[in-house]
């Protein structure tokens, strides 16, 4: 008889459901969010469980009491280009791909951010911003948002970090007068980071 201990069987091994049903979950469970079906607490709780899960059936039920969604291919906004007037709530869902907004733009007094093995980079530096508090509202996994402001806009973060960043960086931060726009970045970062800076027009 041959001895096939050494002999490595060619076929290969097959992927892990479980795998493959996460990482549908994680998509899922990323979309219900930018639609509102979700909090970010939610988001946050039911990420969680998608990775402590040791069961394809168990991260299946994460989104079984959520409504029947078909998930399409994020919206890539191309650099420069000018977007229409948005609602007041916006979305931006970056899942392993990017998003660029930069240049002219309105942005919502509320904005949604998801970016999941993708990068969002936001320069509101040109943008036109609503007075008062505009909020943006960041959930990162395995990925990066980028936010830029001009000087003479007050910058405020407040988001939580797990094996990532959650930071912001003033290079030129002026004097900005008491009735000046406000951004508030608040959020999660996890293996990601988030990065919001006050930096002059180039």
């Amino acid at each position: 008889m041959r001895d096939c201990s050494g002999v490595t069987d060619p076929r290969p091994l097959p992927v892990r459901p479980i795998e493959q049903v996460r990482e549908r979950i994680v998509e899922a469970l990323s979309e219900h969010f930018a639609r509102d079906h979700l909090s970010l607490d939610e988001l946050e709780t039911r990420m969680a469980r998608v990775y402590a899960a040791t069961t394809p059936a168990e991260v299946d039920a994460l989104v079984a009491d959520l409504p029947a969604l078909a998930l399409g291919a994020p919206v890539i906004v191309t650099p420069d280009a000018y977007a229409p007037t948005p609602k007041l709530k916006e979305r931006l869902v970056a899942i392993m791909s990017g998003i660029v907004r930069r240049g002219l733009w309105k942005i919502p007094r509320r904005l949604r951010v998801v970016a999941i093995m993708g990068g969002v980079e936001l320069d509101l530096r040109q943008a036109e911003l609503p007075p008062g508090v505009t909020e943006i509202t960041a959930f990162v996994l395995m990925g990066g948002l980028e936010i830029r402001v001009a000087p003479g806009v007050r910058l405020e973060t407040d988001g939580v970090a797990i094996m990532g960043g959650f930071e912001d960086r003033v290079h030129d931060p002026g004097i900005a007068p008491a009735d000046a726009p406000v951004v508030r970045v608040t959020g999660i970062a996890i293996m990601g980071g988030v990065e919001a800076q006050i930096q002059p027009v180039d």
